[in-house]
Order: structure tokens, then C-alpha cells, then sequence
């Protein structure tokens, strides 16, 4: 063996263990970076989305020019169809919402963020025609979940200002604080006794 294998640390020059990677294999980029690439990605499909337009509408007028109508009437259907889904989803996100809110709002809307998803909507009732909740389901829901989840709903822990203030907050007038005994004296701090 040379000396050099044989020498303490110190001396020998090399490293005890192998640094370990600095990600821990995590990849991790700064805040700026990552808002410059979302800006960018932005940028990018909204000129993707304007070369789609361009690209349809290309297409419409050499439909128009050759004759070919049906082809007009699909990309219509087509387009009507997708926006008919998107307007569909739309609207049953907001029913689910106004469901949510409603069986919160009958806990007593003090359910913690955590519970939320735990929240089972499905039974509660939607007026198709006014988009109103029915409240004798909503009472359901929320009787359910209060035997199921009781630790949904939160505490209101009481602040000690809360306590009732019993002789007017403890204040006490002078004459009277000097007839009781100097233990009970003791209890009272100077700002509660009155002249």
C-alpha cells in the first residue's frame, strides 16, 4: 500500500463519502424561472390557438369555393358539440357548487378545507328549472355527515374575553375591596378597583 491510502483524511486529500446530489431527486427550479415558462407556454398557445382559427377558416373557404357544404355543416356540428360539453360542464360545476355550499351552510359553515372533498353531494336535490337547492335534502346530508364525520365539523374554541363578566368585569369599588380579606385582595389587580 502507498502512503497515501494509509495517511488520515486529512491528509490524504479525498473526501470521507461522495457528496450526495443537491436535489436529493427532487428536480427544483427558481420562481422566475418557472413564471417565465409559464409565460411563455401561454404565449405559445395562443399563437397555436390563432393558427387553429386561421387553419379553419382556411378550410371554410375552400369548402365554400368547391361546394362542399356538408363539410361546412360537420365543422359547425363539430364545434357546436364542443362548445355544448364545455357550456354542459360548466353548469354542472356550478350546481355542484351551490350543492356544497348549501350542506356547509347547513353545518353551520364551519367545516374545515380538509373535509371538503369528503362532502357527498349526490343526494342533495337541484331544482331543474329555477336552480334552486332543496333545502329537506340538504337537512339530510348534513344530519348524515354530522353521525358519520363528526370531527368535520370545527371547534369554536371560546376566547377568555368571551367568559361572562359576572360583577361587570371584576371591577370593584374601593370601599369594598377594603373590607375583604387580604387573600381576596389579592385577586383584584389595581385598574379593577374603582374610586
Amino acid at each position: 500500500m502507498t502512503e497515501q491510502q494509509n495517511a488520515p483524511v486529512e491528509q490524504s486529500g479525498q473526501p470521507v463519502a461522495a457528496p450526495e446530489s443537491q436535489t436529493d431527486g427532487k428536480s427544483t427550479i427558481a420562481y422566475d424561472t418557472h413564471r417565465k415558462l409559464l409565460d411563455e407556454k401561454k404565449k405559445v398557445q395562443a399563437q397555436l390557438d390563432q393558427l387553429l382559427r386561421e387553419k379553419t377558416e382556411r378550410d371554410e373557404a375552400e369548402a365554400r369555393k368547391r361546394g362542399d357544404f356538408e363539410a361546412l355543416l360537420k365543422a359547425r356540428e363539430d364545434e357546436l358539440s364542443k362548445e355544448r360539453a364545455a357550456r354542459q360542464e360548466l353548469s354542472e360545476r356550478i350546481t355542484q357548487g351551490r350543492k356544497l355550499n348549501a350542506v356547509i351552510d347547513a353545518l353551520g359553515g364551519n367545516v374545515d378545507q380538509k373535509w371538503l372533498r369528503l362532502i357527498d353531494t349526490d343526494d342533495v336535490v337541484v331544482n331543474p328549472e329555477t336552480g334552486e337547492v332543496d333545502q329537506m335534502t340538504v337537512a339530510r346530508a348534513a344530519e348524515s355527515l354530522k353521525k358519520q364525520w363528526p370531527e368535520m365539523l370545527r371547534k369554536t374554541a371560546a376566547l377568555p374575553n368571551a367568559a361572562p363578566a359576572g360583577n361587570g368585569g371584576g371591577i370593584i369599588s374601593r370601599a369594598e375591596w377594603l373590607k375583604l380579606s387580604s387573600k381576596e385582595m389579592m385577586k383584584y389587580k389595581p385598574d379593577q378597583i374603582t374610586d
